[in-house]
């Protein structure tokens, strides 16, 4: 019986972790390549844009504020190889490039807009692909 329990008790929190995943954004990005993770908000006055990977910490990946990108707490594993659409910010579209890949990327990430009016959250889950041919 206690087995059996230990089974259920496993297929249940696989089960949870497959339902909190299921909602997100799923990109494929090849290794070595470039990439967008998608994410779009409503747009409005004093726009706040934050970018993490959820790997049980927070790593800060990109942030923008006040008209500019705001990298001084940038992961260093991502330093030189992220990117916002500039132009496209006031349009609500937060999409980030991310330039380089490499498997250390693979994981969840969490697009978090911030403007005067609301505040929105998007997953994305980002998977690795084989190497880049040239």
């Amino acid at each position: 019986m206690r087995e059996r329990n230990r089974v259920l008790v496993h297929t249940a929190v696989f089960l949870m972790l497959e339902v909190l995943v299921q909602g997100d954004t799923q990109v494929g990005c090849v290794f070595g390549g470039s990439c967008v993770l998608p994410c779009h908000f409503q747009p409005n006055s004093d726009t706040r844009l934050h970018w993490n990977k959820i790997n049980g910490k927070n790593i800060q990946v990109h942030s923008y504020f006040d008209d500019q990108d705001q990298l001084g707490y940038q992961d260093p594993l991502y330093k030189g190889r992220t990117s916002l659409f500039h132009d496209q910010i006031s349009g609500g579209n937060a999409s980030l490039g991310l330039a380089r890949v490499n498997l250390q990327d693979q994981g969840r990430y969490l697009c978090y807009a911030s403007t005067s009016q609301n505040n929105q959250e998007t997953f994305v889950t980002l998977t690795v692909r084989g190497e880049l041919k040239s």
